[in-house]
């Protein structure tokens, strides 16, 4: 069942039970309020009825208490009563009945539950009416007489069921008029809930910007609020998930290409080296290109180990010298820079940095080997070092050919090479840019790239001043 409809089946049941029960309470209560002015007024006028016939008969000798003067007495007692509208009998338990001034007979048992001068009533039906009787017992000289006292109340029980009826009427409008209103409210009220299904049920289907309509502070409002930060955050998963598979997919594209490459000039040299007559310069030009494209492969090969474990391996960082570290890593690099004779400067402040010492010469011997790539023949490379707010800050610069502004937002991209013929003949693959982010992320490290076509390009790593975990 549909939460409208539960909201309006249930307001309706309880609506509808609250005004039966305090319909039947009121008319309940009434009834039984008239009764008991009946009842007092019953009692009353029986107890005077008893006191009028106990005085009159004390004031009598025993000589005229025959039973035709108790009759006169009792005739002219009950005429002298105000109100007309009972009905009187009286009783000597020997003579039997001794005066009525009805001939209605009401049939019940009272006397035999009365006491010494006690009184009882009852409320009796005969012949589809019914009647509030009284009977009081008085015993005067050793005599016993019985005095009742009877008034029709027909009319109060059938006021009663007017009431009933008429109420059911009411009841019927009520409920009528209840329904609709709670109608129109439940709608009103599961309208927000209906459209946040519908929402739902389109964001499901793949409809991924439908969003909430907000109408309000309350729980159904905050809901709605909550499913659109939900589907916003899921919009952005989403999003990094597809920006994922697509890296992946080009990733996957660019090693095969970065591999498909060397391999066929390799197969396609050594295919002529095993089925060709060359000459010794042929040859050795042919081993020397299959050598290159080896290398090539080789460099690939540790650039992505390096990649892989610096994704999941766990390091032990440690206080290392930043004069040291980078004396090292210009002494690692010379070989390299000497045959282009380019130059390597350090200027640096002394201090210390924690991390990984491998991680770092690999950092920053990419940093230095692609700043050679862009390099031409007698440039320069100038690595400095001093202390900041921050923490330690170490740039790279140098004069090469530098790279235009948008290119440089991507070249932290797996395989990606701002000028692949150029990066291909110094032996790049395309991941040096990558590796170095990776070991940047690990350290906690910041950095910056500067860089104008023609002017050179300066990066900057701003490794934080505080102490690392030791195991990161």
């Amino acid at each position: 069942m549909k939460f409208f409809w539960k909201i309006f089946f249930a307001f309706t049941a309880l609506i509808t039970l609250v005004f039966s029960v305090f319909g039947i309470w009121m008319i309940t209560q009434t009834f039984h309020n008239s009764l008991e002015k009946e009842i007092e007024e019953g009692n009353r006028e029986n107890r005077i009825f008893q006191l009028a016939f106990e005085t009159n008969m004390n004031s009598l000798s025993e000589h005229y208490k025959t039973e035709k003067v108790i009759r006169d007495l009792a005739e002219s007692i009950i005429t002298n009563l105000d109100d007309q509208e009972y009905s009187y009998r009286l009783y000597r338990s020997l003579w039997g009945l001794v005066y009525e001034n009805t001939e209605n007979q009401l049939e019940h048992q009272l006397i035999d539950e009365l006491a010494e001068n006690d009184c009882v009533y009852q409320v009796l039906e005969a012949d589809g009416r019914r009647y509030l009787i009284f009977v009081c017992k008085s015993v005067m000289s050793g005599r016993v007489y019985y005095l009742e006292s009877a008034k029709d109340i027909t009319e109060l029980y059938e006021e009663r069921d007017r009431f009933y009826n008429q109420y059911r009427v009411v009841m019927l409008a009520l409920i009528g008029i209840s329904s609709l209103v709670i109608f129109v409210l439940s709608h009103l009220l599961t309208r927000s809930v209906v459209e946040l299904s519908d929402t739902t049920r389109r964001f499901a289907e793949g409809d991924y910007g439908a969003r909430a309509d907000i109408y309000g502070e309350d729980e159904i409002g905050t809901l709605a609020r909550d499913f659109n930060l939900m589907a916003d955050n899921l919009n952005q998963k989403m999003e990094e998930l597809t920006d994922a598979a697509r890296q992946q997919e080009d990733f996957t594209a660019s090693f095969a290409h970065e591999l498909k490459t060397p391999l066929t000039s390799i197969i396609g040299y050594a295919d002529m080296l095993r089925t060709m007559e060359m000459t010794e310069e042929e040859t050795v030009e042919a081993s020397n290109y299959i050598y290159s494209q080896g290398k090539r492969l080789e460099s690939l090969s540790f650039k992505l180990l390096e990649l892989i474990v610096t994704k999941y391996q766990n390091y032990q960082f440690k206080q290392i010298s930043v004069t040291a570290l980078l004396h090292e890593v210009r002494e690692l690099t010379a070989k390299s820079l000497e045959k282009k004779n380019i130059t390597c400067s350090l200027q640096l402040e002394e201090d210390c940095i924690y991390g990984e010492k491998d991680l770092l010469i690999s950092l920053f011997t990419n940093l230095v080997d692609n700043a050679r790539k862009a390099l031409p023949e007698g440039g320069s490379i100038w690595m400095s070092g001093q202390k900041t707010e921050k923490g330690y800050e170490v740039k790279v610069r140098d004069n090469g050919c530098g790279m235009p502004r948008e290119e440089i937002d991507k070249i932290t991209e797996a395989f990606y090479m701002v000028d692949k013929s150029r990066s291909r003949k110094e032996g790049g693959a395309g991941l040096g840019m990558t590796l170095c982010s990776r070991i940047i992320e690990v350290h906690g490290a910041e950095w910056s790239i500067n860089s104008s076509e023609g002017q050179g390009t300066e990066i900057c790593v701003c490794f934080p001043g505080r102490e690392m975990p030791d195991e990161i």
